[in-house]
C-alpha cells in the first residue's frame, strides 16, 4: 500500500480534468473530486497540496492541504467527497486555487459563503429582588465568530414568569373544573394563567446598533426593568433572545435593599 500526502509526488494518481468546486462557510467547505489509481498498488490518500492564487494580500496564507480518508485499489476510480477549512473570518467571495498532484495542477474554485456566528457569555444570570419597577444590570461578552460584520440588535422586552405559575394555575383549574371534564378545566387553566401573568420585562442593551467586526469581541451592558404588577414575594425566571442566542435568568425574591442590583452570571 502506498500512502499519498501533500508532501509527495504521485504521477499515478489521476484527479481528472474538471474544475474542483468547494462551497460553504469558511469552516465547512465541501465538494467532490474524481480520483483514479493508475498504478498496480493500493493507494491510501490522506492529503493533497492546495495552493491559493488570489491571496488578497496574503489573507489566506500560502496554502493548505485538502484532507481525505480514501483508499483506491489498482485501477479503481471513484468520486470522492472532500472537505476543507479556511480561517473562520475569511471574507465571503470566490477564491482561485490549484490542486498540485504528480507535478500537474488542477483548477480549484473556493466559494466562501457569508456566515453569521455570534457567541454570548455568560448566558445564565441570577439576581435578588423582585420588587415592582426594580432595575438590574448585567455585563455580557459578545464575540463575532463569523465572517461578516454583526450589528448588535435592539432588545425591547421579554416575558417574565413566576416559577410556580403553571403548577398553581393547573392545580386550581383541576380543583375548580376537573369534575366537569377536560375542556372546562382547560378553559379555567387559561384564565388562571392570564390572571396570574405579570407584564413585560423591559430590556435595553446600551451597545445596540454598534457593528462588531469578524473576530472581535465587546462587553455589552444589559439592563432589565421589572414590570409594575410583579409580586415581590414570588420568584421569577425567563429567557431573553439576542439574535439566535438565549440568555436565561432567575429572580429570587428578596426584601433586603442593601443587596446589590447587579446580575451575577455563570
Amino acid at each position: 500500500m502506498v500512502t499519498i500526502n501533500a508532501d509527495a509526488s504521485h504521477e499515478m494518481l489521476d484527479v481528472g480534468t474538471e474544475e474542483i468546486i468547494l462551497n460553504g462557510p469558511p469552516s465547512d467547505l465541501r465538494g467532490h473530486i474524481h480520483l483514479g489509481n493508475k498504478s498496480g498498488d493500493t493507494f491510501r490518500i490522506k492529503t493533497l497540496a492546495l495552493e491559493y492564487l488570489n491571496r488578497r494580500n496574503n489573507f489566506l496564507g500560502s496554502g493548505a492541504p485538502l484532507h481525505f480518508s480514501c483508499r483506491l485499489r489498482p485501477g479503481e476510480e471513484k468520486i470522492q467527497g472532500v472537505s476543507h477549512k479556511l480561517p473562520p473570518d475569511t471574507r465571503p467571495g470566490t477564491y482561485a486555487s490549484e490542486l498540485i498532484i504528480g507535478g500537474e495542477r488542477r483548477s480549484v474554485k473556493i466559494v466562501v459563503q457569508p456566515h453569521i456566528d455570534v457567541k454570548i457569555y455568560p448566558v445564565r444570570f441570577s439576581f435578588q429582588g423582585s420588587n415592582p419597577d426594580r432595575t438590574h444590570t448585567a455585563a455580557i461578552t459578545i464575540t463575532n465568530l463569523g465572517n461578516v460584520p454583526f450589528q448588535i440588535p435592539q432588545i425591547k422586552h421579554a416575558t417574565v414568569l413566576d416559577m410556580d405559575f403553571l403548577c398553581r394555575a393547573t392545580s386550581l383549574a383541576i380543583r375548580d373544573k376537573g369534575a366537569e371534564g377536560y375542556m372546562p378545566m382547560m378553559d379555567q387553566l387559561t384564565k388562571n394563567i392570564q390572571k396570574d401573568m405579570a407584564g413585560w420585562l423591559s430590556i435595553s442593551l446600551e451597545e445596540s446598533g454598534q457593528v462588531l467586526s469578524p473576530g472581535k469581541s465587546l462587553v455589552a451592558n444589559l439592563t432589565i426593568t421589572l414590570p409594575a404588577d410583579i409580586d415581590p414575594k414570588k420568584d421569577y425566571s425567563g429567557d431573553i433572545r439576542l439574535w439566535d442566542q438565549s440568555i436565561s435568568y432567575v429572580i429570587k425574591s428578596h426584601t433586603d435593599d442593601s443587596q446589590t442590583n447587579d446580575l451575577h452570571g455563570n
